[in-house]
């Protein structure tokens, strides 16, 4: 095979988070491609298909240190003449392989306050590697230009690809997820740690006396956190549904009166986007690469930290019907940006250039 692709962001938790959307939409956009096979841990836990399958015997730990071990040997083995890394680090330089490496975003280094020093350190040590790469895939404008910023290097070899959205997410697909749901509700989509802003989203809904669904794989103990947010009284508004598979996260989507999105930085922003693929208009902040990724079909809150603000937009998308018409129509002029056909062409111009 000429190019091994790491699909083991699958068998970690960042299989429930936009790396994952990301490593799945490569795997089913290259899966049955003979010139490629994607790397796994050994178990039973990788994707199903007709992938071309590629074991490393490595630990699931300490990733960055035992692949300088042990995937060289697999590159030789198995005749590579490309390995793309998606989201961990590179293993040191194997002889006559290209490497390709995606950088998602760089929150941690924008963000420290939020991450552990364990965390920024794995972190850093991950980026650090991109300096080695052959090509740095950035997922957006905005991510290449933070590279720039934190990690000096050469900018010629920097691309912006931009992700694909997953074609599964439709409202034709959709499907209502089991037991009772408010008839009216607002919906956010993605991970709760503290850069995703939640706590000033619940601020918010509090004052709005809207409910709000939470959609995303959310530990008990930080669910119950967020709830301090809010009022004993208001707690009720605010239903965390855990992770849901793709056919109801589309129904969930579709029958939202509006998306809400606080986040306080995004690399580039799957949620708002697959909102709007099913046809609903979203509330987002003016963060990262969101006004980048979304261009005018979003209504934007300039200040993130501002409960006061996402209760004024809120309401006026509520209140305006014609705005979110409007919204979801300039949307779907932008999806074709984000095609399955658009992302392939791209990352073959990228695998299969000359080496």
């Amino acid at each position: 095979m000429q190019i091994i692709i790491d699909g083991r962001p699958l068998q970690t938790f960042s299989a429930f988070r936009g790396i994952g959307r990301y490593v799945r939409n490569i795997v089913q956009t290259f899966g049955c491609d003979e010139r490629t096979g994607f790397l796994f841990f050994q178990g039973n836990d990788t994707l199903p298909g007709s992938a071309q399958k590629v074991f490393t015997p490595s630990p699931r730990s300490m990733i960055t240190l035992t692949d300088s071990i042990f995937l060289p040997k697999i590159f030789s083995g198995h005749g590579a003449a490309c390995y793309h890394s998606t989201a961990y680090g590179l293993p040191g330089r194997a002889r006559n392989v290209r490497t390709v490496m995606t950088v998602h975003d760089l929150t941690p280094l924008k963000f420290p306050q939020f991450f552990s020093l364990r965390h920024r350190l794995v972190f850093k040590r991950i980026i650090g590697s991109a300096r080695r790469a052959d090509v740095v895939l950035a997922v957006s404008a905005t991510s290449a230009a933070d590279l720039s910023t934190f990690l000096p290097m050469n900018q010629r070899k920097i691309e912006v690809l931009y992700n694909m959205l997953d074609d599964r997410i439709t409202p034709a697909r959709a499907e209502k997820p089991p037991g009772p749901l408010p008839c009216e509700y607002l919906f956010y989509s993605g991970g709760a740690d503290r850069v995703k802003n939640l706590e000033t989203l619940l601020q918010a809904i509090s004052r709005l006396q809207v409910p709000l669904l939470i959609a995303g794989k959310i530990a008990a103990a930080r669910a119950a956190q967020l709830l301090t947010a809010l009022p004993a009284g208001d707690r009720r508004l605010v239903t965390f549904l855990g992770y849901v598979p793709d056919s109801q996260l589309s129904w969930l989507y579709k029958n939202a009166v509006a998306f809400v999105f606080p986040s306080l930085n995004e690399g580039f922003g799957y949620p708002p986007l697959e909102a709007l693929q099913c046809g609903t208009a979203a509330v987002v902040s003016r963060a990262g690469s969101l006004p980048e990724i979304l261009g005018d079909a979003a209504i934007f809150v300039d200040d993130p930290l501002a409960a006061d603000e996402w209760v004024e937009k809120i309401r006026r998308l509520l209140e305006d019907t014609e705005s979110g018409k409007t919204l979801i129509a300039r949307g779907q002029r932008l999806l074709s940006k984000y095609s399955p056909a658009e992302f392939k062409k791209n990352l073959e111009r990228v695998y299969f250039r000359a080496y």
